[in-house]
């Protein structure tokens, strides 16, 4: 008989606080809330929450991109 692995267990992540600085809003996705979380997708913050040094730049044309859609 052959065992089948055990998927629960090993790939929880615990669900937080947001983890972009200054949020405190409870993470929905990879410890983001939803507004963040959209922003770590197009660029303005990294996987740990840290703003880029060019966040002005692509802040702009994020906003620019989402007036026009």
């Amino acid at each position: 008989m052959s065992k089948k692995p055990d998927g629960g267990g090993d790939n929880v992540v615990g669900m937080g606080a947001c983890c972009v600085e200054k949020c405190s809003s409870k993470g929905s996705k990879m410890n983001f809330c939803s507004e963040h979380y959209v922003w770590f997708k197009e660029g303005l913050v990294n996987k740990k929450g840290q703003k880029p040094t060019d966040f002005d730049k692509k802040f702009q044309a994020f906003s620019t991109r989402k007036k026009a859609a």
